[in-house]
């Protein structure tokens, strides 16, 4: 997606002590003279280098750079699920129920929290649709989306793309990590509504986004990103990463497969 440069640092020219005359040998003076015509050579190719890049290669080398110093592509908080990389066969999740029959990871209990009564108190009140969910429901979630679409007389090939459009393939949805969170509002769901991208139409969802950085959340599958995230947008479906993390991708208005992505060419460096 981006590609890979790096300026090398540039080298200082080392300067010879001064020794009394009668004891300089003519070989060590003759070596100190090479020295410094090499790493002048070395410093001057460096900076041509520099000077052949182009302005979008210079500014993803700033990009780069500018990078929250601390983040990692293997963080907990980063750990990417998707249709082409699956949750790995040994995750274990870090639970803790937060509502009755609703987990999410223990480690953003608290961001979770605060985030949602900061909704009540902006008069919001928020509906936790769903957290983590298991390899099992999300099968069964799948194979009972793909069941519906062939009774309304799609083929089966058409049912799974149809259902594939909102529903992520078993072991490739991010709810398995419990760093997933869906959230719409009450008033939402009892007007009869589910989660749909039109949720984006209420204040309680532009308040969510306005906010979400605050407490280290994303909105995972933004309007515009589906060839980067391989999933149709979901104006309710938020991921927790972190609140540096959170603040540089709304900033650049990435995704998290170009966030990481970044962060791998960093380390690559």
């Amino acid at each position: 997606m981006h590609k890979k440069w790096f300026i090398l640092p540039v080298g200082l020219i080392v300067l010879a002590g001064c020794t009394p005359a009668d004891r300089t040998p003519i070989d060590e003076t003759s070596k100190s003279a090479n020295e410094q015509n090499t790493s002048s050579e070395t410093s001057e190719q460096k900076e041509e280098k520099t000077d052949t890049l182009t302005k979008e290669e210079i500014a993803h080398l700033e990009l780069l750079e500018s990078l929250p110093e601390d983040a990692n592509s293997k963080d907990w908080n980063l750990i990417l699920v998707n249709n082409w990389k699956p949750l790995p066969d040994d995750f274990e999740p870090n639970l803790v129920e937060v509502e009755p029959d609703k987990e999410i990871d223990a480690r953003i209990v608290e961001p979770f929290e605060e985030w949602i009564s900061a909704g009540l108190e902006a008069d919001h009140r928020l509906f936790f649709a769903s957290g983590y969910r298991s390899v099992e429901r999300q099968q069964n979630n799948y194979d009972n989306s793909i069941s519906k679409f062939k009774q309304e007389g799609y083929t089966e090939e058409e049912a799974i793309a149809k259902t594939e459009e909102y529903i992520a393939i078993p072991k490739r949805s991010e709810h398995h990590t419990g760093l997933a969170v869906d959230i719409v509002d009450q008033q939402w769901i009892a007007d009869g509504n589910s989660l749909t991208p039109d949720y984006d139409t209420q204040e309680s969802q532009h308040w969510l986004l306005e906010t979400m950085t605050d407490y280290g959340f994303i909105l995972r599958y933004p309007e515009g990103a589906e060839a980067l995230t391989d999933i149709n947008y979901e104006s309710w479906h938020f991921r927790y990463v972190g609140k540096e993390n959170a603040q540089f991708i709304e900033e650049h208005e990435l995704v998290l497969e170009e966030f990481i992505e970044l962060l791998e060419e960093r380390e690559n460096l």
